[in-house]
C-alpha cells in the first residue's frame, strides 16, 4: 500500500491523502482529491512515480463527498472505467437534490443567526458551490453504494461512520483502516449541524462513531500522518467534545443567543471567531450549532424560534 499526496491549493491542510493498493489484476484508490489543475498533475505524476498507470486504477473508495475527496473524478473517471464505493446515506443526503441541498443550507444559517453578508460570502467560497459543476458530474457515476458492515473487494470491510457527514465510510483492511475525515492525527474533524435530517444530532452519531472505531489497528487518515495508537486518539477527541459542550453550555448561562453569538464567544484553537476568514467562520458556526443541537438532545439545552430566528438556552 502506498500513497499520494494530492495538493489542496489554498487550503490549509495543504493535501490530501489518496492511498494505493494493489487490487486483483490492477489498483484501487482510497479517495482521489480535489478537482483542480495543482491537484490532477499531483495525482497523476504520484501515480507515475508509483508505477501505476491511471487506466489500471479498476476502483475507487470514496470516504465521504467533499470536494477534496471525491471531485477529481470529475478528470479520473475519463481515463479509469473503475468501480465507483461511496456510502449509501452519502448519496441519498446529498446527491438526491444537489442545488436544494445548497439552498436549504445557506437559509438555515440565517434562521440561526448568522448575518446575511457572512452567508453571501460562504456561498462565494464554499467548495459546494466552487465546484458545484464536478459535483454534478460524478454523481451521475455508476456508484455502488455501501451500507455498514458491508465486505468489499481488495480485502475491506466498510465501516458507516457518521458525524462528520451523514454518510461517511471507514474503510477497515486487515490491523489498518482508511479513516478518511472521521479521525485526524493533529485536528479534530469538523462536525457540522445537518439540517435536512429528521431528528439528527450529529455529534450524537460522530461520539458513537468513534466508539465503534475502536481496535481497528494502524490508522491512515486523508490528511497527515499515519496513527499508531489510534484508540489513544480516539480518546483524545472525545475529551476534547467533553469539554467543548461544558464550554458552549456555559456560554448559554449569559441567556438566550443565536447560534451565530455561541460561535463568537468559543475559543478557537486557530484564534478568535473575529479574526477568521469567511471560510471558517462558516466552519465554526456550524461546530457550534452542531454542539448545541447535542445539548438539547441529552436535555442540557433548549431552543426556540422567533421571527425566523433559533435562540439557544441553557435547559431549565
Amino acid at each position: 500500500m502506498d500513497r499520494v499526496k494530492v495538493p489542496l491549493p489554498g487550503m490549509e491542510l495543504g493535501h490530501v491523502n489518496a492511498y494505493v493498493l494493489r487490487c486483483g489484476d490492477g489498483y484501487a484508490l482510497v479517495d482521489v482529491g480535489i478537482a483542480t489543475y495543482d491537484a490532477a498533475v499531483g495525482l497523476l505524476r504520484g501515480l507515475r512515480e508509483l508505477g501505476v498507470r491511471p487506466w489500471e486504477i479498476t476502483r475507487v473508495f470514496v470516504t465521504h463527498f467533499h470536494a477534496d475527496h471525491s471531485t477529481l473524478l470529475s478528470l479520473l473517471s475519463q481515463i479509469a472505467p473503475a468501480e465507483y464505493y461511496i456510502g449509501e446515506a452519502e448519496f441519498r443526503h446529498v446527491a438526491s437534490d444537489f442545488d436544494r441541498f445548497l439552498s436549504e443550507l445557506f437559509s438555515e444559517y440565517l434562521r440561526q443567526g448568522v448575518p446575511k453578508d457572512l452567508v453571501e460570502g460562504a456561498q462565494k467560497v464554499a467548495p459546494m458551490v466552487r465546484f458545484k459543476k464536478a459535483f454534478e458530474e460524478i454523481w451521475g457515476l455508476p456508484w455502488r453504494l455501501v451500507r455498514d458492515g458491508e465486505g468489499l473487494p481488495c480485502g475491506l470491510r466498510a465501516l458507516w461512520t457518521p458525524g462528520h457527514t451523514p454518510g461517511h465510510i471507514v474503510y477497515v483492511g486487515d490491523g489498518f483502516a482508511f479513516t478518511g475525515d472521521h479521525i485526524l492525527p493533529k485536528i479534530t474533524p469538523n462536525i457540522s449541524y445537518w439540517y435536512k435530517i429528521e431528528g439528527y444530532d450529529p455529534l450524537g452519531e460522530y461520539l458513537r462513531s468513534l466508539s465503534k472505531s475502536r481496535g481497528l489497528g494502524l490508522g491512515y487518515p486523508a490528511h497527515g500522518e499515519p496513527i499508531a495508537d489510534l484508540d489513544g486518539r480516539i480518546r483524545e477527541i472525545e475529551r476534547h467534545h467533553e469539554e467543548r459542550l461544558a464550554e458552549i453550555e456555559a456560554i448559554l448561562a449569559e441567556g438566550p443567543m443565536t447560534a451565530f453569538e455561541v460561535a463568537r464567544r468559543v475559543r478557537w484553537d486557530i484564534g478568535p471567531f473575529d479574526g477568521l476568514d469567511v471560510y471558517n467562520k462558516f466552519f465554526a458556526v456550524g461546530e457550534a450549532l452542531s454542539h448545541l443541537v447535542h445539548l438539547e438532545f441529552v436535555g442540557r439545552a433548549e431552543s426556540r424560534e422567533a421571527n425566523g430566528v433559533v435562540y439557544w438556552r441553557r435547559a431549565a
